[in-house]
C-alpha cells in the first residue's frame, strides 16, 4: 500500500524573507504584489492581526504602523530558488514526487520501512527546517484529497508537530467533522453555496451524503471528490507537469496612465516578455489577448475593463508578430477618457514549437520563417547573456515602463554574488 503525503511550506513567501533575517521570526510579515499593490502572502502573526489575502496595501497602512508589520516587495527569484531547494530535498525522501505549486508537493511513501509514516514525515520536516530554514506542514493519507484535509489540520496545529495522519475510517470521520465543506480540495465558492443550501455544511455532511445525489448534482468531478473522501484513489500522482496552455504577462501601474502612447509602450513590453517566455519553453501560441482596466478599488474614477483577442494566421512565437497583434488589439479597446491602472497580454492555445496550421490564403516561405527564427534567437541570446532589456523594440522604452515599483525588495541572497549575506 502506498501512502500520499502533502508537504506544504508555511506562509512560504514570508518564510523565505525570514531565512536570512532570523530576527523577524514570529513577527508579522506581509509580502506585496507587483508595484507593491496588494497583499499576496502573510505570516501567521499577520493573519492574527486581521490582514486578509488580496487586500490593497493602502487599506492596511494603519495596521502596519500600529503594530508594526514588516513589509516586503515580492522577490520571485528568491522564492523560486528556495522552492527548488525544498523540492530537491523532497525528491531524496520519497518514491515519487508531484510538484503541485511553488510551495506544495505530493509525495508517495511506500510501506516498506521500519519507521512509521509519521516518523518519516517528521524527519523530512526537520531536514527542510535545518538545511533550508523553511517550516512545513505535512498531511498523510490514502489519497490526495484526504492528504489535503490532513494538511489543513496540520497547519492549525501551530504549537505541535504540524504532522497529521488520517489513515483509518475513524481518523477520517473525526477529521471531516471539524472541516467546513468549502475547505475540501476541489470545492469552490459556487459549489460551497449550493451545498450549504442543501444542508451540507461540513466535510462530514458531504461524506455521509447519498452518492447518487452527489453524482446527479456535482457531476463526475464531485463524485470523484466524494469517493476520495471515502478513501478511494481517484486522482493519480502526476510526476511530469502538463504543458502550459497559456502565458500571461501583466502589471499594475505605479501611477494612472491615460495616453495611448504610454499604454502602447507597456503593452509592447508585456508582449515582448510573453513571447520570450513561450520561446524559452519551446511553445507557440494560436491566440493573443490584450486587456486594460481602470482601478477597481477607486469608485471615484470611471470604471472600465476591456479585452480583445485575435487569432494568429499560423501559430507563432515571433516577437514582432506578437507585438503587432498586441498593439492592434489595444487600439480597438482603448478609450481616451479612462484612467488606466493595469494592462496585460495573454498568449493562449499554446502548442509545441514547429507545428503549423497552413492557411489557404497565406503563404510564408521557409526562408522567411527561418529568418524570423534567427532574429528571435539573437534577441533571446543577448538578453539571456547580458540581462533582460539589453536589446528591445524601440517603442518599448524598457527601463521606464517595464520595471515595477518595489520599494521594500529584499536582496537576491541566493542568485547574486553582490547580495550574498555576510556571516559574522
Amino acid at each position: 500500500m502506498n501512502i500520499v503525503a502533502l508537504v506544504d511550506c508555511n506562509s512560504f513567501y514570508a518564510s523565505c524573507e525570514t531565512i536570512f533575517k532570523p530576527d523577524l521570526s514570529k513577527k508579522p510579515i506581509v509580502v506585496l504584489s507587483n508595484n507593491d499593490g496588494c497583499v499576496i502572502a502573510r505570516s501567521s502573526e499577520a493573519k492574527k492581526l486581521g490582514i486578509k489575502m488580496g487586500i490593497p496595501f493602502f487599506e492596511i497602512k494603519q495596521i502596519v504602523k500600529k503594530y508594526p508589520v514588516h513589509v516586503f516587495s515580492s522577490n520571485y527569484s528568491l522564492y523560486g530558488n528556495i522552492s527548488s531547494r525544498v523540492m530537491g530535498v523532497l525528491k531524496e525522501h520519497c518514491d515519487r514526487l508531484e510538484i503541485y505549486s511553488i510551495d506544495e508537493a505530493f509525495l508517495i511513501l511506500n510501506k516498506y520501512s521500519e519507521r512509521s509514516f509519521v516518523s518519516r514525515a517528521e524527519g523530512i520536516k526537520k531536514i527542510i527546517r535545518k538545511w533550508i530554514g523553511v517550516p512545513v506542514s505535512i498531511g498523510i493519507a490514502n489519497n490526495k484529497t484526504l492528504s489535503k484535509v490532513a494538511n489543513r489540520l496540520a497547519k492549525k496545529d501551530e504549537l505541535g508537530s504540524q504532522v497529521v495522519e488520517i489513515i483509518n475510517q475513524k481518523q477520517i470521520e473525526i477529521s471531516l467533522k471539524v472541516l467546513g465543506v468549502g475547505d475540501i480540495w476541489g470545492i469552490g465558492a459556487r459549489i460551497e453555496k449550493f451545498l450549504q443550501k442543501n444542508s451540507i455544511y461540513t466535510a462530514y455532511d458531504l461524506y455521509k451524503a447519498d452518492p447518487r445525489w452527489v453524482r446527479q448534482h456535482l457531476g463526475v468531478v464531485g463524485e470523484r471528490t466524494y469517493r476520495e473522501l471515502h478513501g478511494e484513489i481517484c486522482i493519480p500522482i502526476v510526476e511530469r507537469s502538463e504543458p502550459k496552455k497559456q502565458c500571461r504577462v501583466s502589471r499594475s501601474f505605479e501611477n494612472y496612465v491615460t495616453s495611448f502612447q504610454d499604454l502602447e509602450k507597456r503593452i509592447i513590453s508585456y508582449a515582448t516578455r510573453a513571447s520570450e517566455k513561450i520561446r524559452s519553453d519551446g511553445l507557440q501560441a494560436k491566440k493573443i489577448t490584450t486587456f486594460i482596466r481602470s482601478n477597481k478599488f477607486n469608485n471615484n474614477n470611471k470604471q472600465y475593463h476591456a479585452a480583445q483577442t485575435y487569432d494568429f494566421i499560423s501559430p507563432s512565437n515571433d516577437l514582432f508578430e506578437t507585438i503587432k497583434f498586441a498593439v492592434k488589439a489595444l487600439k480597438s479597446i482603448y478609450r481616451p477618457e479612462i484612467k488606466y491602472k493595469k494592462a496585460g497580454v495573454l498568449l493562449s492555445d499554446l502548442t509545441p514549437e514547429g507545428e503549423y496550421n497552413r492557411d489557404l490564403f497565406f503563404y510564408q516561405s521557409e526562408e522567411s520563417i527561418l529568418k524570423k527564427i534567427r532574429v528571435n534567437k539573437v534577441f533571446d541570446n543577448l538578453n539571456n547573456r547580458y540581462g533582460s532589456g539589453t536589446i528591445c523594440v524601440a517603442k518599448e522604452n524598457y527601463e521606464k515602463f517595464y520595471i515595477t515599483r518595489r520599494q521594500n525588495l529584499s536582496p537576491a541572497y541566493t542568485s547574486n554574488f553582490d547580495d550574498l549575506p555576510n556571516v559574522n
